[in-house]
């Protein structure tokens, strides 16, 4: 991750190219086992197995399972923000950034204004679900573990306080009152509709919904002169 995250891998470090090259595939292999089975099925033998790599090899970086574990989700969450987050939340900043003098001005355009926010979100939530579902998948695995996992926090807090503080900037842009509690309604909200997007089939995902719900906490956030 960035070093404003201040979190570090655990396991063994990897003391040459080639080296980190393979702890890197038991970590990859480690996810992709999240993504199938769970994190309870993430076991030294199963990932050697789905990493190609001999079982000493995942035991040489990763002599506890708890270390390879959290290391999984340093990855996930690593490639998440870049590779994700960071782009998603880059082209939404964009667009509010383009329209936020016409957001307090006249109604009728603030709520074309919404209603075209809310669907760009939820484009990028539809996006994911289509060629991403593997990053869903695996981040509500890891928000579940950290539940139990004590260890896993500090990496569970890290990657969400960085979803939290741009979703703050979001709501800062937007200019409405309260940021901090606004940016958890607001998160709380999108990570709703995820989990229950996850649940269905995506040709069975009720967009109206989904989008009734995100617009509705978006206008409830701003202030009551510019919601009216």
């Amino acid at each position: 991750m960035s070093d404003e995250s201040a979190i570090n891998y655990r396991g063994r470090k990897a003391a040459r190219a080639r080296s980190e090259q393979r702890r890197r595939s038991i970590l990859e292999a480690a996810l992709r086992i999240v993504v199938s089975d769970g994190v309870r099925g993430v076991r030294h033998r199963a990932v050697a197995k789905e990493a190609g790599v001999p079982l000493s090899a995942t035991t040489y970086y990763f002599d506890d399972i708890s270390d390879l574990i959290a290391d999984t989700f340093t990855l996930f969450a690593e490639s998440a923000i870049s590779d994700v987050v960071n782009p998603i939340y880059q082209h939404i900043g964009d667009f509010v950034n383009e329209h936020k003098d016409a957001l307090h001005t006249d109604p009728v355009l603030l709520d074309q204004l919404l209603d075209r926010l809310t669907a760009l979100i939820l484009s990028f939530i539809q996006l994911e679900l289509r060629d991403k579902r593997d990053h869903m998948l695996a981040e509500q695995a890891f928000m579940h573990e950290c539940l139990r996992d004590p260890r896993l926090r500090e990496v569970a807090r890290t990657y969400f306080d960085h979803l939290l503080e741009e979703m703050i900037e979001l709501c800062r842009l937007i200019k409405v009152e309260e940021l901090e509690i606004a940016g958890e309604l607001v998160m709380g909200t999108v990570f709703r509709i995820e989990q229950e997007a996850l649940m269905v089939p995506v040709e069975q995902f009720d967009m109206n919904k989904a989008h009734r719900m995100l617009k509705r906490q978006l206008r409830a956030m701003l202030p009551a002169q510019a919601s009216q």
